[in-house]
């Protein structure tokens, strides 16, 4: 049966939305669909969802990855006719509206909503895939930080003192960028102890930090981190990187094992996959109601989609309140169409940005009629705080960071000094993880 017949007969069947990705966009997509009665099947690589903004944190031993990821059935346990799908998603048979995951199966829609996100982009810059550390995924934070572990025990275990702190160099100077950096500063006496410490290195290729923040909020992470003893550079860019060095274009050569990759990601390339028309960045491209041109009935969202509020030719930004907005937008439209009704244009709420820079310190800018307000200083941290835990997934993880991150503030030690190895029993050897990047992709 095609997807017309189907929608046909409407009235005598229910209607089988997928949504594929349970990040941000997704689940709202699937909680805007709760008061339908829409048979809704959510895909993930993962069984979990991570809240993003956090991974910084779970990097750096401040929080644990349990604290910034909730599985999937336990969000939805309360809304009925939704089953969540462990699997990936590998092509599409457009004729008759069947996804094909990559173990065999295949999975029949009448809705579609593509909320994949994005994925690390290195903007071909020579070795950086393959030596430096992303920090999208919680795999890649939780591998980020046993390889910082590593470094801080070889450090702390050196008999020499006046041995070189391990040096971590930042490219980015975005919101995670500069939150790395600030946290990155603090990480060694937090969590080890005394005066064990390492280098941190920011590198940005624009002239300011926090592009897209006020001049203001860009001069005061500058100030911030400077005054950490984080060695910023602006207007430089990376030539190329290799397992011991970072090479900028200048011809400086950067002695680390660390090159944290905070620089830039693009959409997900299932869309293209999927033979969706996409546009710059990978994103694929939709019209004012988010659904996706020539492909009526088919919705992209968050990060995975090019979305431009109406009367405007740029681009929102990958920012997590867009996927939030955007991902409700579609489950709502979703539900009109299946009543009948028509779909309406997508209107972005633009809530302000926000970025800490280190404890008891942030930046942040909220709009207002007329001018934003900008504000510094421990007012935008406890505001930055109070956002981050009003958007934490499920009420123990809300309770759990709270606590945690308020005795991490009034005692100043980290919550995950813990190194655990990965690899195969090694019949109680002592020795610390190599510094190899097999993980990489």
């Amino acid at each position: 049966m095609t997807r017309r017949e189907r929608h046909e007969t409407a009235g005598t069947a229910t209607a089988k939305v997928v949504v594929l990705g349970a990040g941000f966009a997704g689940l709202n997509a699937v909680h805007a669909l709760r008061t339908t009665n829409a048979e809704v099947t959510i895909v993930d690589r993962n069984n979990f969802h991570t809240f993003q903004p956090l991974l910084y944190q779970v990097s750096t031993g401040y929080l644990g990855p349990d604290e910034v990821g909730v599985t999937v059935r336990s969000v939805f346990r309360q809304q009925r006719r939704v089953t969540v799908r462990v699997g990936t998603v590998i092509g599409v048979d457009w004729s008759t509206c069947r996804l094909q995951l990559e173990d065999g199966a295949e999975l029949p829609f009448d809705y579609l909503v593509v909320a994949v996100g994005a994925t690390t982009h290195y903007f071909d810059i020579p070795g950086m895939q393959e030596n430096s550390w992303p920090l999208y995924t919680l795999g890649d934070a939780v591998r980020l930080r046993s390889h910082l572990l590593a470094e801080l025990e070889r450090a702390a275990g050196d008999p020499d003192p006046n041995a070189q702190p391990a040096t971590v160099a930042v490219v980015g100077g975005g919101p995670t960028g500069v939150e790395m950096a600030g946290a990155l500063a603090t990480m060694g006496r937090d969590l080890i102890g005394g005066d064990v410490g390492m280098r941190v290195v920011l590198i940005e290729a624009l002239p300011r930090l926090l592009n897209g923040f006020s001049d203001k909020s860009g001069r005061r992470a500058l100030n911030d981190l400077r005054s950490r003893h984080v060695d910023v550079r602006l207007g430089t860019s990376v030539k190329s990187a290799n397992a011991d060095s970072l090479t900028l274009e200048t011809g400086e050569s950067i002695p680390t094992h660390t090159i944290v990759w905070a620089a830039g990601v693009r959409s997900n390339p299932l869309g293209e996959q999927l033979g969706l028309t996409t546009g710059k960045g990978g994103g694929v491209v939709v019209g004012s109601d988010l659904q996706v041109r020539d492909r009526p009935r088919v919705f992209a969202v968050g990060d995975a989609a090019l979305i431009s509020p109406v009367g405007s030719r740029q681009p929102l930004p990958r920012l997590g309140p867009v996927a939030i907005q955007s991902g409700k937008h579609a489950g709502r439209q979703i539900a009109r169409l299946i009543a009948g009704r028509p779909t309406t244009p997508f209107k972005y709420f633009d809530k302000g940005v926000m970025a800490v820079l280190g404890r008891g310190n942030a930046v942040a800018e909220v709009p207002w009629p007329g001018k934003g307000v900008a504000v510094g200083g421990r007012l935008a941290w406890l505001l930055w705080l109070g956002v981050h835990i009003v958007y934490l997934v499920g009420f123990r993880n809300r309770l759990k960071v709270l606590v945690d991150w308020g005795w991490n503030y009034l005692t100043a030690r980290g919550a995950g000094a813990i190194l655990v190895h990965q690899g195969r029993p090694s019949g109680g050897s002592t020795g610390l993880a190599p510094r190899g990047r097999t993980h990489r992709r």
